[in-house]
């Protein structure tokens, strides 16, 4: 079935009529529940199990949709206090994977039914409803205490639902139009594999912290006392920042770093922290100070994912002929991985409250620049080396013979008057 759902149809999109695409309205709704129902019955559950809890269920319910629109990049506006508006990348990556697997769905049914799978359209159709029930989901979960932007929703929820409809039916994308230079549309690919690369890299950054500093998680952990239950739920909902840290992580071996607080900074060069919050996985920081020369190493790590996106592509045969073709591609490539960086950073980093968590998370523009030059310095060294190598073994020698020596056959021994 999966790959009947990755082979590109036959091009039937001109058959395809709006009661084709009505289906998706319903797709949008089930990936909108999808991820906002789990978070609603965990408010609650929540709720529950903290019985010195005066709330009412109303607010309570009201924590869940935040938190889903918070995943959406729409700030929750708090009295008396500054804004929340460091995004829970978790579930981003959850209503994104929502959204891929109600879009591939439709598609099934539209495989299944003989008809054309019209991409743009698909993509634009669940993307607008899935942005407009962001909107809904804002404007009816604000309160006099709380109040996500209903606008910053629905732009959000443009965004994540059209990733997903983009997961969901990328095997039937239409082609670039060909107006696009070459150069450009051969950086489209690799940065997206250069920004994945990063941010992989930025997790085993912090798989390795959560291992070496295990114990210093524990000790919060077991100090908050929040039992099984609690336990459980304080768990799940730092798994849903574990996407977030990641991208501080990419942050720190980009060499920019990122913030835990004002006046703070975790970098390869030192670690200044102040007083932080009791959030157990915050336990994985590194100790402050001045750390070992050998940590800026870990700045290499961009300019060798640079360096290797650009052989893969060179290998796959996707870069452009040319010297000053390919050395284009690898600028863009470094470019617009430096704004996928830029747009990650951004939902990463921001406020937590007021005070001291006013400044959470790394300077967008800072960590997107930093990993561009190194994307870049790393693609063009290794586009260089290439060159030079192919040059080599392809380099043929001249050997001239002396005269007199160009028929004589060297395996037949010497010629003259003594030979036999």
């Amino acid at each position: 079935m999966s790959e009947l759902l990755d082979r590109p149809a036959r091009d039937r999109s001109s058959d395809v009529t709006a009661a084709d695409l009505l289906p998706l309205l319903t797709a949008a709704v089930r990936a909108v529940l999808l991820v906002l129902v789990p978070l609603l019955v965990a408010a609650v559950v929540g709720w529950i199990a903290a019985v010195r809890s005066t709330s009412s269920m109303a607010a309570v319910v009201r924590v869940g949709a935040d938190v889903w629109l918070l995943g959406h990049g729409s700030p929750l506006a708090i009295v008396g206090t500054t804004p929340i508006s460091v995004a829970p990348l978790g579930v981003t990556l959850l209503a994104v994977l929502a959204g891929r697997r109600a879009v591939r769905s439709w598609v099934r049914d539209q495989l299944d039914s003989e008809r054309g799978v019209p991409f743009w359209r698909a993509v634009g159709t669940f993307a607008g409803t899935y942005g407009v029930l962001a909107l809904l989901v804002a404007a009816l979960t604000r309160s006099s205490v709380a109040a996500a932007s209903p606008p910053a929703a629905l732009v959000g929820g443009l965004v994540v639902g059209a990733l997903g409809a983009v997961g969901g039916a990328w095997a039937h994308r239409t082609p670039l139009p060909a107006r696009v230079p070459p150069w450009a549309a051969a950086a489209l690919r690799p940065a997206a594999t250069a920004t994945a690369a990063l941010v992989g890299l930025g997790a085993l950054a912090l798989a390795a912290a959560l291992v070496v500093r295990h114990d210093d998680v524990l000790l919060l952990h077991h100090a908050l006392e929040p039992g099984l239950l609690g336990g459980l739920l304080l768990t799940a909902g730092q798994a849903l920042l574990l996407p977030t840290l990641a991208v501080w992580g990419t942050a720190w071996i980009s060499g920019s770093g990122f913030a835990v607080g004002v006046g703070t900074s975790v970098a390869p060069g030192g670690t200044v922290l102040a007083t932080l919050p009791t959030v157990p996985v915050l336990g994985a920081l590194p100790a402050p100070g001045v750390t070992p020369t050998l940590a800026w190493a870990v700045v290499v790590l961009p300019v060798l994912v640079g360096a290797g996106v650009a052989l893969l592509e060179a290998r796959r045969g996707a870069w452009p002929t040319g010297l000053l073709a390919r050395c284009a591609s690898v600028l863009a490539t470094a470019v617009l991985a430096g704004l996928l960086v830029l747009v990650l950073a951004a939902a990463a980093s921001g406020a937590a409250g007021g005070g001291r968590m006013a400044d959470l998370g790394p300077a967008p523009l800072t960590t997107a620049l930093a990993v561009a030059g190194e994307l870049a310095s790393g693609g063009l060294l290794a586009v260089l080396l290439a060159r030079g190598v192919a040059r080599l073994r392809g380099r043929t020698i001249d050997v001239r013979l002396p005269e007199g020596t160009a028929g004589r056959s060297f395996l037949s021994g010497p010629a003259g008057p003594d030979a036999e």
